[in-house]
């Protein structure tokens, strides 16, 4: 106890923090140059069943995205291959001979919308908390106004990749039962150009958008 004592009495509490703020940095640092993930933990993707390849890795790639965001900054490719090499060594017993999986996961990262962390309904609380778009103003329906503010938070969430509407999503979200409301709202903003379709809908698959405003 003397010696802790002592040593917070000699040491300013400023450095103190600062030493130990930069020992955890200098940890950090080389925890991920000796793993070569950039932080991110891919165990939990790994496959427990055949059949789920696709699944995990559309997984894994939402959660390197993640990382990123909350990084400022994209990892590079031979982090985005030491992960796909340690996720594909932990999954090979489920996964088909010679199939090319690197591929899928490249492709996985370029169609991430949401990244881990991201959530719709975090997106329409920060919607909620913001003024809506000006081109919105002219309509006199405030749910409009605000799934305005909803696609423009989801574009900020994509960055240059389209948005997702899941309409039965969206109208949970603004307490709706059907979704013919947010169908017909979605109509009005494309009308008012704010929305445009990046990828039309296809069986299993929801319409993708580019919030333009």
């Amino acid at each position: 106890m003397k010696l802790a004592e002592s040593w917070i009495e000699d040491a300013p509490i400023g450095t103190a923090l600062e030493r130990f703020h930069d020992e955890v940095d200098e940890h950090d640092e080389v925890d991920e140059a000796k793993d070569g993930c950039g932080g991110v933990e891919w165990q939990p993707y790994v496959l427990k069943k055949p059949h789920t390849s696709n699944k995990m890795l559309h997984e894994l790639a939402r959660e390197i995205r993640g990382v990123e965001k909350k990084r400022g900054k994209k990892l590079t490719v031979a982090q985005y291959k030491a992960i796909f090499d340690k996720w594909e060594l932990a999954s090979r017993r489920f996964l088909r001979p010679a199939h090319d999986y690197f591929t899928g996961f490249l492709a996985k990262l370029d169609c991430v919308t949401v990244p881990k962390g991201e959530t719709l309904k975090a997106a329409f609380e920060r919607a909620k908390a913001k003024l809506s778009p000006e081109k919105v103003l002219i309509h006199p329906n405030k749910e409009v106004r605000l799934l305005a503010s909803l696609c423009r938070e989801l574009q900020e969430m994509a960055g240059d990749q389209p948005l997702m509407l899941c309409q039965m999503s969206v109208a949970t979200l603004f307490g709706h039962s059907s979704h013919r409301n947010i169908s017909n709202w979605i109509r009005v903003l494309k009308t008012l150009d704010m929305l445009k379709v990046a990828e039309p809908w296809s069986r299993g698959k929801a319409t993708r958008y580019f919030y333009v405003a």
